[in-house]
């Protein structure tokens, strides 16, 4: 008897030592690095591939509000000519003695002084241009983090369950010896033997895959956080998380989500298209300034210089304008539509957050107080088979309930940590 436990624990260190030693291996030769999930988050605002291609849209609405207000300013020009004329045909012998050259040189100003508001309009539309951009990228942002989020609290699952697994291990590995003892006196029959093997068997095989779902998992998060092949192992430690009520949650959301912020925004550049568009019903003044150099000779050129202001008034041309004016205002009307509809979209998604939040914090609470439970009557069903008051198909099955549970309960706690997440998510909370 002491030669089959001998046996079998040998057969359980040898397992557990390849696999540690596959691991600790991988680690070492990839330089392995412990973050927290504040500092995965922080690396992925920097460095994340879909945010910094996001970030170029930000960076091309700040060049197109300077582009806007380069209308506020003067344009100067300098030009310089040279003209030769002649009274004679080309064909004429003598049509290059007969004719004169002149030099011209000069510069010219022109500001706009009025057109109808449609400068500060176009303005105004490009810097609202900005605050889109700027509220797309946080929407990104948003959901580059809830991607990391999941893989990050995946990898905290697998890496839980692989921690369990250990333990079933070593708890089906006792069991394998306890009832080949009982079969060895005659207590226990084969099939049960053979049963109780199968379950440790299968168990092994869960174990692998699991860390190979882990190892793959990694590379999800490497991926994400543009750390291509580098292995990164998480440090986290779960953090009470309160939220007020559930009113308090819609008006934040109202206030904070990018797209409700966007949305926003897209009103207000249709309000200023509205006004643009009546612009062309307004007169346009601009005031121009010349000064230059004419002369047949470069050294002997004389001076001349002008000042205007030129005014435009438009009469008609074809109720262009009135349609344009109309077209406008169908795109504000439905913009209001558009928000409408977003901002019970943005309802319905806090309230389910919301009710998720709740019920997974309580299945938390309830899973935990059932594994107790269910531990305590395998402890005792242990206990019993161990003193031959109870036959192993009951030690079996109290067995397979406690793994479930301790599954059950790991679940329950992946799941409200993504809750969690998803809540803060869809109130426009980036960390």
């Amino acid at each position: 008897m002491d030669n089959i436990m001998d046996k079998e624990k040998k057969r359980f260190f040898l397992l557990k030592k390849a696999l540690f030693l596959f691991t600790t291996f991988s680690f070492i030769s990839l330089g392995a690095e412990t973050l927290t999930l504040d500092e995965c988050i922080a690396w992925a605002k920097a460095n994340n591939l879909q945010l910094l291609v996001s970030r170029m849209a930000v960076e091309k609405a700040r060049k197109d509000l300077i582009l806007a207000r380069a209308d506020y300013y003067p344009t100067l020009g300098l030009s310089s000519s040279y003209r030769y004329s002649s009274s004679s045909a080309p064909e004429e012998r003598d049509w290059l003695s007969s004719g004169r050259g002149s030099f011209a040189t000069g510069l010219s100003l022109q500001y706009p002084l009025y057109k109808g508001g449609a400068i500060r309009t176009g303005e105004k539309i490009a810097e609202i241009k900005l605050k889109i951009a700027e509220e797309n990228y946080r929407q990104t942002e948003n959901e580059v983090i809830y991607s990391l989020k999941q893989v990050f609290f995946k990898i905290l699952q697998m890496a839980e369950q692989i921690s369990l697994m250990e333990e079933v291990l070593k708890r089906r590995q006792e069991n394998l010896i306890l009832i080949r003892l009982n079969y060895n006196v005659g207590r226990e029959n084969e099939p049960d033997v053979k049963q109780a093997a199968a379950n440790l068997e299968e168990t092994e095989y869960e174990y692998l895959k699991a860390q190979k779902n882990l190892s793959l998992a990694k590379k999800e998060l490497a991926q994400i956080l543009n750390r291509p092949g580098e292995e990164i192992e998480i440090f986290y430690e779960d953090r009470e998380k309160s939220f007020p009520s559930l009113d308090s949650l819609l008006k934040e959301a109202e206030a904070r989500r990018p797209e409700m912020i966007v949305a926003q925004k897209n009103r207000e550049i249709a309000q200023n298209q509205v006004k643009l568009a009546k612009s062309a019903y307004f007169p346009t003044l601009s005031f121009s300034s010349s000064y230059g150099w004419q002369g047949s000779k470069i050294t002997d050129q004389k001076d001349n210089w002008g000042l205007g202001v030129n005014l435009s008034l438009p009469l008609f041309n074809g109720f262009a304008t009135k349609a344009k004016v109309a077209e406008a205002k169908i795109s504000l009307k439905q913009e209001d539509w558009q928000m409408s509809n977003l901002r019970l979209k943005i309802r319905q998604e806090v309230e389910e957050a919301y009710t998720n939040w709740q019920l997974s914090e309580k299945n938390v609470a309830v899973r935990k107080k059932m594994l107790a439970v269910v531990r305590s009557a395998y402890q005792l069903t242990k206990l019993q088979y161990e003193q031959g008051r109870t036959t192993y198909f009951f030690l079996q099955q109290k067995e397979g309930e406690l793994t479930q549970a301790e599954n059950n309960y790991l679940n329950a706690l992946y799941n409200f940590r993504l809750a969690i997440a998803t809540l803060e998510k869809v109130l426009g909370r980036s960390n």
